[in-house]
């Protein structure tokens, strides 16, 4: 299997999460496609990565989101945001930080073939 099926799967995946935008109702926050794409996103980041490079650093890369999800947790909850409504935020982020990422990822694997 060639590096690429993985960023190729990653963007098909998003696309497809954000062409879809249909939304359920959980409780009292809406989950929408993009929410369950996160862990997905996450895996063909270090799939691709991986199979690429040799190596998959995508563990650093989400221990510093983690870091930064510290930092933005403290300064969004001083400012009244629902810790809820936080989380539900910063777990749409993560997703779209992943899928940055791979396109990064594939960018710089193209590059350097």
């Amino acid at each position: 299997m060639q590096w690429w099926f993985w960023s190729v799967g990653a963007v098909i995946l998003l696309i497809g999460a954000l062409g879809i935008t249909r939304t359920i109702h959980l409780g009292r926050l809406p989950i929408n496609l993009l929410d369950v794409a996160v862990i997905p996103l996450w895996l063909c980041l270090h799939m691709a990565m991986g199979m690429r490079f040799g190596v998959s650093w995508w563990a650093w890369f989400l221990m510093g989101w983690f870091i930064i999800g510290i930092g933005l947790s403290w300064r969004l909850t001083q400012k009244h945001w629902p810790f809820w409504v936080f989380w539900h935020k910063y777990w749409s982020w993560s997703g779209l930080f992943a899928a940055v990422l791979v396109i990064i990822v594939t960018i710089i694997g193209f590059i350097y073939h």
